[in-house]
């Protein structure tokens, strides 16, 4: 690599540093916007800033996408008004910015903590640079699907309609792929989790640097606590919402453990309670049911202990539940258009396959002997011990840091039931029994960590409790940290993955080459302008979503227009139904076989096999047999060793 490479290639990896910075600064700005509109007597600290500006620009991203009006233009212009109002906010309370330089100052004689100190913002630039600039993503989640989405609002100007894409109806309403426009406006896919993990991280601190300090947890304990949040490995698996949800749970906690929440108007808390929900549950749908708990007990908690105002607090549960509908109704029609339900499997199943027959969901085997074995299996977990361990010490040790609105016990029940909940609901699978849980049992974990480890302002009567419970808190953290890799991965893993991510990426190797990049551009030009295609392509990304209505089959079979894609008749019967519903031209990356070749594949099928990998495993395979066979029938408009596109109404001579 010349020197000039060398320079472009660490100057475009900075600028994409700074440009997550940049993102969070806006975040910051819109944050700062929420915060005086709702609660204008009172300042919060800058990480709850940056998730209430997480939480309003979901929302926001909902209408966008529903009247079609994202746009390049339009995602910067939304920055850059966050990020004045973040520079006008911190202008008018300069003053603060000296707290935290007198707080170190007051420790500068102690050298083991400054150094602890830097320790942990090590550990946090480390996982914010490696995350950066990804150089590898998830060959079967990524490429076909989850890397397609952003790039279609920024296109398209909404996602739009896409009912052949299974993780389109199952995996979230779309606020995770709204986030990422902010990064694809101006950088490149291999920046993509620029947001979550990297910024996800950083305001997670943030939050729980404020929540410490307000709890007055002694010095060593609170940098222990951080530590064990920074080294604790995260299963970020594909670029869905698996880090992001963290500061907004975080955020959520903290904001109902808020003295201040008794002084602020019910109209103001429920909007911002609301906000928050509506966020979560639009980021992915398996965090919804332990949102949904988290809401509903806080507020039973809520509307029973507030003797003297509980008509305020039902007035309150009421139009939180409001507002979080209309918080998210953009989104759920957005996906009722293009997918048939409000939300999936709540609201319906709309196109997925399960509604033909033929799909098996990953529940459909479950049976009564199944569901006590996957019982067994969740009170076994390390996260789940975790859990029982810190929720026993707060309950018996620490009544008093009960808030009103039962935060402490709201946590433990929606992180513990949604465990349970959604190991059911995927039948324990075993890929992702571990990363659908994570995003919302770790918040909880460490905020009642911090809570079991309060001693400050405890009464002589309750000090030996608290100590006990201090104690427990101990032994679970060690416990996570010597658990950690059933959790997520290991930290060498990690942290080599980081190194490798930093080292490449200051490189600036493209994701894509331009021989790749070329000959989809090329394949797409053999099609007409404006004509619908039926995609089962290695990299459906590289299409241009602009020129023509692109439907991506991302797990065939697993969504589909009415009465159901046909499996197992042949290619003639599919071609009967894709030309019966306009759809003439079908892209098929032959020779990789889209990623998912036969030969590699037919393990899937063994009786074995949990269903759900069954199911995909035999629809996928027909599928692509059915597309070969219709590669000898139907003229090729366009054949380049790698792809094929074929014309379904015109046969071959």
């Amino acid at each position: 690599m010349s020197v000039i490479d060398r320079a472009i290639g660490i100057s475009s990896y900075f600028l994409a540093f700074l440009w997550g910075i940049f993102i969070l600064f806006s975040l910051i700005g819109w944050g700062t916007l929420v915060n005086r509109l709702l609660f204008p007597k009172y300042r919060v600290d800058w990480g709850q800033r940056s998730a209430w500006g997480i939480a309003f620009s979901i929302a926001v991203g909902g209408l966008l996408n529903l009247t079609w009006t994202i746009s390049p233009i339009i995602i910067l212009v939304y920055l850059c008004l966050g990020l004045f109002a973040c520079i006008i906010d911190t202008y008018q309370n300069k003053h603060s910015f000296i707290h935290p330089f007198t707080y170190l100052r007051n420790y500068r004689r102690e050298p083991l903590f400054i150094l602890s100190v830097l320790g942990v913002l090590l550990l946090l630039l480390i996982q914010y640079a490696g995350w950066t600039y990804t150089h590898r993503f998830h060959g079967f989640d990524d490429y076909p699907a989850y890397m397609v989405f952003a790039k279609k609002m920024l296109q398209m100007g909404s996602l739009g309609a896409d009912p052949f894409s299974e993780r389109k109806i199952t995996s979230s309403l779309g606020g995770q792929y709204f986030l990422q426009t902010f990064i694809l406006t101006s950088l490149k896919p291999v920046n993509l989790n620029l947001i979550d993990p990297g910024l996800a991280l950083i305001i997670s601190v943030g939050i729980l640097c404020n929540y410490l300090k307000e709890k007055n947890i002694s010095q060593e304990i609170a940098v222990f606590l951080l530590f064990v949040f920074l080294i604790i490995p995260y299963p970020k698996t594909n670029l869905s919402s698996m880090v992001i949800p963290i500061p907004l749970f975080l955020s959520y906690f903290v904001f109902l453990d808020s003295s201040k929440l008794k002084f602020a108007r019910f109209l103001s808390n429920a909007c911002l309670i609301a906000l928050i929900t509506a966020a979560i549950c639009s980021l992915k749908s398996t965090l919804i049911p332990a949102c949904v708990l988290l809401f509903i007990s806080s507020y039973i908690f809520y509307i029973f202990q507030a003797q003297n105002y509980r008509k305020e607090a039902i007035y309150e549960f009421l139009v939180a539940s409001i507002l979080t509908i209309s918080f998210l109704l953009p989104w759920a029609i957005a996906m009722y258009q293009s997918s048939g339900t409000l939300l999936y499997p709540l609201l319906g199943r709309g196109y997925h396959g399960s509604v033909y027959g033929t799909y098996l969901l990953p529940s459909n085997e479950l049976n009564f002997s199944k569901a006590i074995a996957i019982l067994f299996y969740t009170i076994t977990r390390v996260d789940f011990i975790a859990l029982i361990l810190l929720g026993v010490a707060s309950f018996a040790s620490l009544p008093k840091n009960i808030s009103d609105r039962g935060v402490i016990p709201s946590a433990f029940i929606s992180s513990g039931l949604g465990i349970i909940l959604i190991l059911l609901a995927i039948g324990n699978h075993e890929d992702v029994r571990v990363v659908y849980p994570f995003p919302f049992v770790y918040p909880a974990l460490i905020f009642l960590l911090i809570n079991c480890t309060q001693l400050e302002n405890i009464d002589n009567q309750k000090r030996v409790s608290a100590l006990k419970s201090l104690l427990i808190a101990m032994l679970v953290a060690g416990i996570l940290l010597g658990g950690s890799d059933a959790l997520g991965y290991s930290n060498y893993k990690r942290f080599s993955n980081f190194v490798g991510n930093i080292r490449v990426g200051l490189s600036d190797m493209p994701l894509f080459s331009e021989q790749e990049v070329d000959r989809y551009a090329k394949m797409q030009q053999a099609i007409p302008e404006s004509e619908t295609v039926l995609t089962r392509l290695e990299n459906p990304f590289l299409m241009n979503f602009k020129r023509n209505l692109i439907f991506i089959t991302d797990m065939p079979g697993g969504a589909s227009l009415p009465p159901g894609m046909p499996s197992f008749k042949g290619g003639e019967t599919l071609a009967d139904y894709l030309t019966s519903k306009s759809i003439r031209y079908v892209a098929y990356s032959y020779a990789s076989e889209a990623n998912f070749p036969k030969r590699k594949q037919l393990w899937l099928l063994k009786s074995h096999i949990h269903p759900w990998d069954r199911t995909v495993g035999k629809h996928t395979l027909d599928f692509q047999d059915n597309l070969k066979e219709l590669g000898n029938t139907r003229k090729r408009i366009y054949d380049d060793g790698d792809i094929f596109v074929l014309d379904l109404l015109s046969h071959q001579n």
